[in-house]
């Protein structure tokens, strides 16, 4: 008599593994048409956006402000070392707020799960701003801003990290909401916009007085475009830099964020 073994009816690691890559490939290729459309403009609006950005704090500083920046020579250098994170953090939170209701009917397939349509929406929009990011850099080196190219890619490479987790923490945290407050992506457009006041884009927080230093310093983007901006300016060296705050604050809002989308899995994906 010959015994059956009951762990070939176990799927392989390997195959769930493949099976999850085809899932998440699959829908990344659907978000790029759906979030940027059949034409080039789609893709050339994410690079115009943050160019306007920077066109804008720029004459703000020159025109507005009547300053030079707080480190080194180049006003546009100095904003993009912050435009870059700051972009980063922000696009990849309101996509992800998205995440269920573009994908309501996609998510009634087997095969597709909610964190494979998170996981697809922030390598897409996490990929497509560091590019962005990449461009800028290049465009303002072509124009003879030789202080735009980092000396040390370290904590660059950490900062943009942080702003991943961070936004994607905010995005699962939104998704959450929103399967109690439909309208909630209206309030958050609302209750974001002062961060791009309060983030540290186009100053640094040494020239802020007390006590307002101390409140902007519980803002975790300012300590994350601190540590960006490090890795470009050899002289600046951010003695207010708080690494464990802003690392355990992009790490409890990532894991609230998992908790709270995989607790409520059901509700969020009811019918609306």
């Amino acid at each position: 008599m010959t015994s059956y073994d009951f762990r070939e009816d176990r799927p392989r690691w390997g195959e769930v593994l493949a099976t999850q890559f085809r899932v998440v490939g699959a829908l990344i290729r659907r978000e790029m048409r759906a979030h940027f459309g059949e034409s080039r403009l789609g893709y050339l609006w994410a690079l115009v956006e943050p160019c306007l950005h920077l066109i804008v704090l720029m004459l703000m500083f020159i025109y507005v402000m009547h300053r030079r920046p707080a480190l080194g020579t180049s006003t546009a250098a100095f904003v993009v070392t912050g435009i870059i994170p700051y972009f980063l953090y922000s696009k990849i939170a309101s996509y992800l707020s998205g995440s269920v209701s573009g994908n309501r009917q996609l998510l009634t397939l087997p095969p597709v799960k909610l964190h494979d349509v998170i996981v697809a929406r922030t390598i897409l929009e996490a990929a497509t701003y560091i590019f962005v990011g990449f461009i800028m850099i290049i465009a303002l080196y072509m124009n003879g801003i030789a202080e735009v190219v980092p000396y040390d890619l370290l904590p660059v490479m950490e900062a943009l990290g942080l702003a991943i987790i961070l936004g994607v923490g905010v995005g699962m945290i939104n998704i959450f909401i929103m399967s109690y407050f439909h309208n909630w992506m209206t309030f958050y457009g609302f209750l974001s916009t002062p961060l791009w006041f309060f983030s540290g884009l186009w100053y640094i927080p040494d020239e802020i007085p007390e006590p307002y230093r101390e409140y902007i310093l519980y803002n975790p983007l300012v300590h994350i475009i601190m540590l960006s901006r490090s890795g470009f300016y050899r002289e600046f060296k951010p003695a207010l830099l708080d690494m464990p705050y802003a690392i355990g604050f992009a790490g409890v809002a990532f894991a609230v964020g998992l908790a709270l989308v995989r607790t409520a899995r059901r509700r969020i994906l009811a019918p609306v």
